[in-house]
């Protein structure tokens, strides 16, 4: 059974997409079997990739909306071996808001559960399975804390972090009283560090904030990050031997040995 780890933060512009994809990709260089699911609008996991949402016949909307639809004919290859994706697309944005009214219906099925059903039929295949969310606490980043058995906050140190890391923190914990008791808060993982004091700063209150939460890896802001995000790569393929690639390689190495 694949280890459900989701990738969420209430805050745009903290490196949450990329970290996602470099931890999938880490994983499966290390030789896990792995999937990157997409639940982003935007679709940059799919798009940074090498991969274009509007070629695809099927992606995460179409299992969203059309339950009869076999998740395994969502599951792409990508251009990293053990690492397998299922793409976002902009219509998950119409399904958001099929979401909400469905979720206002008594009588209609509880939208929440919708991602933990679509990737019951694919768990056996994986050793883990990474969900990239939106940046906001909507029905797409709930149904992932409802899937997932992780949860994993990347954090910017740099201003404003705070406010989004205790609205997620705050989501957790909703989801652990309401609709999944088991949901672990794996920790926050600080990125894009640049060697300032505003920089050490916000660290630095984040580490007194939310002692004992912080992941013991930093993720520092590179050029190499950047450069790969041009080219649709992980940095962990694109650079590894940079600062940027071995912190992500680091922390898939602590999400793996738990």
């Amino acid at each position: 059974m694949a280890k459900k780890i989701a990738i969420a933060i209430h805050k745009g512009g903290v490196g949450k997409t990329t970290t996602a994809k470099n931890i999938a990709a880490a994983l499966a260089l290390a030789g896990h079997a792995t999937l990157l699911v997409d639940l982003d609008e935007q679709a940059n996991a799919t798009k940074g990739l090498g991969i274009d949402p509007a070629d695809l016949t099927v992606t995460l909307n179409d299992l969203f909306t059309s339950p009869e639809v076999d998740p395994s004919s969502a599951v792409l290859t990508t251009a990293i071996e053990g690492l397998h994706l299922i793409a976002g697309h902009p219509n998950l944005a119409r399904t958001e808001t099929g979401m909400a009214f469905q979720r206002a219906d008594p009588t209609a099925p509880d939208p929440i559960e919708a991602l933990r059903t679509i990737l019951s039929a694919l768990d056996d295949r994986y050793d883990f399975i990474i969900l990239d969310t939106p940046p906001s606490l909507n029905y797409m980043t709930i149904n992932a804390l409802a899937a997932a058995d992780e949860l994993v906050i990347p954090a910017a140190a740099s201003a404003y972090s705070q406010e989004g890391l205790s609205r997620t923190i705050e989501a957790h914990e909703r989801a652990v009283g309401s609709y999944n008791p088991t949901l672990r808060l794996r920790g926050i993982l600080i990125t894009r560090v640049k060697r300032t004091n505003a920089s050490s700063a916000v660290l630095d209150g984040i580490g007194e904030a939310y002692s004992g939460l912080v992941i013991p890896q930093l993720i520092v802001e590179s050029t190499s990050v950047d450069e790969a995000e041009q080219l649709n790569q992980p940095v962990v393929l694109y650079d590894p031997e940079s600062p940027a690639a071995q912190g992500y390689k680091r922390v898939a190495e602590i999400l793996s040995n738990d």
